[in-house]
């Protein structure tokens, strides 16, 4: 039986290792890629370093208490940005919710026509820069955080926060 479970022990670790090995900054793009264009925002948000998410949280938190102090101001923000939300939904919503009302918004052309990606890596951040066949390019800055690629800067987060 020791036999069993240290087998098992040892190929749940081997499966961790390889699974660990195999998450690049390319594959990390394409799964926000992927994140945008299906308006995911609970994996939009799982793709960002904690800093980032941080700092969404925190603005969505502000707009939730703008919205119960001072409804009108909240509304008019909301009509601003774009967003055909009341603050009645902001009530109601997760942070992933509205993260993915706010992807609703965004456009960038099919992962399916991206036609070159390129990495560069310095340390433990890394810069990837995918093209499509338009021409179009995107560029997303990472950091090795938690085992995982997770997005710092892009283009994409200027647009929306």
């Amino acid at each position: 039986m020791d036999i069993l479970r240290n087998s098992i022990i040892i190929l749940a670790v081997l499966v961790s290792v390889v699974s660990v090995a195999s998450s690049t900054p390319i594959d990390s793009t394409w799964d926000l890629l992927e994140a945008v264009e299906y308006s995911d925002g609970e994996r939009f948000l799982d793709l960002m370093s904690e800093s980032i998410r941080i700092q969404i949280e925190s603005s969505y938190r502000q707009l939730k208490e703008l919205a119960a102090d001072d409804p009108d101001i909240a509304g008019t923000l909301l009509r601003e940005l774009g967003m055909n939300l009341t603050t009645w939904d902001l009530e109601w919503m997760t942070t992933g919710d509205f993260v993915t009302r706010m992807l609703d918004g965004v456009y960038i052309p099919s992962h399916e026509n991206v036609i070159s990606e390129e990495a560069s890596m310095n340390g433990r951040n890394a810069e990837v820069v995918f093209t499509w066949n338009s021409g179009y390019s995107l560029s997303i800055q990472l950091t090795w955080e938690d085992s995982s690629w997770k997005v710092t800067g892009s283009p994409i987060l200027d647009q929306l926060f």
